[in-house]
Formats: C-alpha cells, structure tokens, sequence
C-alpha cells in the first residue's frame, strides 16, 4: 500500500476532519486552510456541538483537531466522550496557552498530539495525510 500525498480526495471518509474551536475566525481559517489540502471539513463550536456533528457523521473521521478551552464543554471532557463513544482515530489538541495541569487532563485520554496556536496548517495537513 503506497501512501496518499497530501492532495486527498473529498469523498474519502478517511479525509473527513471534525475541527472544534469557540473562536469563530480561527475556526473559519481552519476550515479554509484545511479544505485547500482537499480535507473534508465538519466544524463546531463547543464540544457539545462536536458530539452531535461527531453523531451526524457516524463517527467517520481521520482526526478530530480540539481547542482546550471552550464554554458548554472543554476538550478534556469532549475528548472523554468522545472516546466513549468508540472513536479510536486521533485527536489533536489546540491551545495557545496549554499549562502542565492541563496536560494532565489528557494523560489517559490516548490523544495524539497538542498544536501549539498558532501552527502551520499545511504541516498538520502533510502529517494527517501521510499516515493514511
């Protein structure tokens, strides 16, 4: 099996991202940006929100990128239910202000990373593309 370069086909499941973030502009740059590499782009604003998009879905996504601080439910507790539910893909954590207790949250949670805001999206993208 040869891997995918980073151009990926729109209606590959595999290529679908859920990107979660309460900042309305980041979250549309991040859509932008990510669609531009060919991602399929689900977005929500609160983890709430991301559970009923993550249902919406099936479930079918390659990753799922989460802000750390958000109102109605943050990403310790979205990534939680998330795994719950049975999503096994990875997660990638965004925070511009991540502290060493908050890192903690996550020890058990199996995620695959942390993204340090701002971040390069056409690094993200090669990466996510890459390990398909």
């Amino acid at each position: 099996m040869t891997k995918k370069t980073c151009e990926v086909s729109k209606d590959d499941p595999f290529f679908r991202l859920l990107l979660v973030d309460d900042n309305p502009m980041l979250l549309q740059t991040l859509a932008v940006g990510f669609t531009a590499y060919g991602f399929e782009v689900v977005t929500a604003s609160h983890g709430i929100d991301a559970l009923m998009q993550f249902q919406a879905h099936g479930g079918n996504f390659a990753a799922i990128l989460t802000d750390n601080d958000m109102p109605k439910m943050n990403g310790p507790v979205l990534v939680k239910n998330l795994r719950t539910l049975g999503y096994r893909g990875r997660i990638l954590v965004m925070s511009g202000r991540l502290t060493v207790s908050d890192g903690r949250a996550y020890q058990d949670l199996e995620v695959s990373g942390f993204l340090s805001k701002p971040f390069e999206i056409s690094m993200v993208a090669t990466m996510l593309a890459q390990s398909y």
